[in-house]
């Protein structure tokens, strides 16, 4: 076996960022609040993973230049929903910086209190277990409080710079 010590080169971040554009990934939003700030806060993830079932865990990593992160990191809950391929134009919405996410009637409080997304094809609560550093991103593990299925549309991908749904054959 060999053992690699050296970085052979530098990777360029826009190769990185094209290459990486190849693999599909669905679209979640992260909501919550009001939390210490006494703001409401949402923002969109292209990293949710599942993690655990016992104890049942969940994941999302979140850039850190994020203006949204640092308010929904105080919240006692956040909202987490997968949203439907029938929900582009609101996640191009919730996309935008400086818009007010929550004046639309997009959504639901959860049982646990935390913002939902209205009509996404799951819906969870969760509180953060742990926050770690990992390059340039947080990577956010958090226990799952409530869950739910919801809409039994495709769910939204993102793959090459665009939006989609599940081509099903």
């Amino acid at each position: 076996m060999t053992i690699v010590t050296e970085h052979p080169r530098t990777i360029d971040p826009q190769q990185v960022r094209e290459v990486m554009s190849k693999v599909p990934t669905g679209v979640t939003v992260i909501a919550g609040g009001p939390g210490l700030t006494g703001e409401r806060a949402a923002m969109i993830v292209g990293s949710f993973v599942f993690i655990s079932v016992e104890p049942c865990l969940v994941g999302f990593f979140v850039g850190h230049g994020s203006s949204s992160w640092p308010k929904l990191k105080e919240a006692t809950v956040l909202g987490i929903s997968t949203l439907s391929a029938s929900q582009t134009q609101f996640c191009r919405k919730l996309g935008k910086k400086e818009v007010d996410r929550f004046a639309e009637h997009f959504w639901n409080e959860g049982p646990c209190g935390a913002p939902l997304v209205a009509g996404s094809v799951t819906a969870m609560e969760c509180q953060i277990e742990n926050v770690t550093s990992v390059g340039d991103h947080d990577f956010v593990l958090a226990r799952v409080l409530d869950l739910s299925a919801g809409s039994a549309a495709d769910p939204l991908v993102f793959q090459n710079h665009e939006f989609s749904g599940l081509l099903r054959h």
